[in-house]
């Protein structure tokens, strides 16, 4: 029965596989489709689009993909794990809030990402940072929690230090992003004004994507039914039957027993 199990165990997999591109894909195939930056300096808003149609997603390398790529926005929405194979050279969560006084020039930077749940009053989701260009040892970039993804709160939430790429990104779009200001140790570390802000998140505070979990359950349980169905139908082996006293005849070719000769009297 190899040739059984191996069909059941392809059925199983190819069921999982099946179930797996059925529920990843609307979440991993939804990106952002604009950006706008807004913040002192700036006489108007700084947008950034991409093409009717078309959405950033992780390691495209276009002008919105990788501003997205810096501030974290594809690990905010889909979990470490996404940022993880994209993006080898990411935003890194810092463990305590930042002091006020060495945060600099506070800039609001909007997502628009097609498939969340919008705010009342909004066609299209969005999802909002904060980012601070000068500040010291570097930009950083704050999510505000209480924001909603597809179908659940974001997946991270809080500080997040940018890398020399995102004050690059920052500068070729016109955003003066300067020098960082020198850090203020005497400072008391707090979160900036924001609505409604709640405290940053613990470090590695990341749920599992729920749909990630629902693949893995259902891959488990088909692999477990296809196995028992192939235990259930496999045949038994045969058993032994006990040897009978009997003797046994022989046959002519007619079909009829051949008899021994009698003895030969003296």
């Amino acid at each position: 029965m190899p040739r059984r199990f191996i069909a059941l165990t392809s059925l199983a997999a190819g069921a999982a596989i099946a179930v797996t591109v059925a529920l990843a894909t609307p979440a991993l195939a939804k990106g952002t489709t604009q950006a706008s930056i807004t913040g002192p300096g700036l006489a108007r808003p700084v947008t950034i689009s991409v093409a009717a149609g078309s959405e950033a997603l992780p390691g495209q390398g276009d002008a919105l993909s990788s501003l997205a790529d810096q501030t974290g926005l594809f690990t905010v929405l889909f979990g470490s794990n996404i940022a993880d194979v994209t993006m080898p050279d990411k935003p890194s969560r810092l463990r305590t809030p930042p002091a006020a006084a060495t945060l600099g020039p506070r800039y609001t930077l909007t997502y628009t990402v097609p498939g969340i749940t919008p705010a009342p009053g909004q066609a299209s989701g969005r999802i909002r940072q904060y980012l601070y260009p000068r500040a010291a040892g570097g930009p950083v970039i704050y999510t505000l929690p209480g924001q909603q993804g597809f179908g659940q709160p974001l997946q991270a939430t809080g500080w997040l230090r940018g890398t020399p790429q995102l004050t690059a990104i920052l500068t070729r779009l016109g955003v003066p992003a300067g020098t960082s200001l020198p850090p203020a140790p005497s400072a008391a570390a707090s979160v900036p004004a924001a609505p409604a802000p709640a405290a940053a998140p613990k470090p590695g505070d990341t749920t599992v994507p729920a749909w990630l979990i629902a693949t893995i359950a259902s891959a488990v349980a088909i692999t477990i039914g296809g196995t028992a169905l192939w235990l259930r139908r496999r045949p038994q082996p045969a058993t032994d039957r006990p040897a009978t006293d009997r003797p046994a005849t022989t046959k002519e070719p007619s079909g009829e027993p051949r008899r021994e000769p009698a003895a030969r009297q003296e």
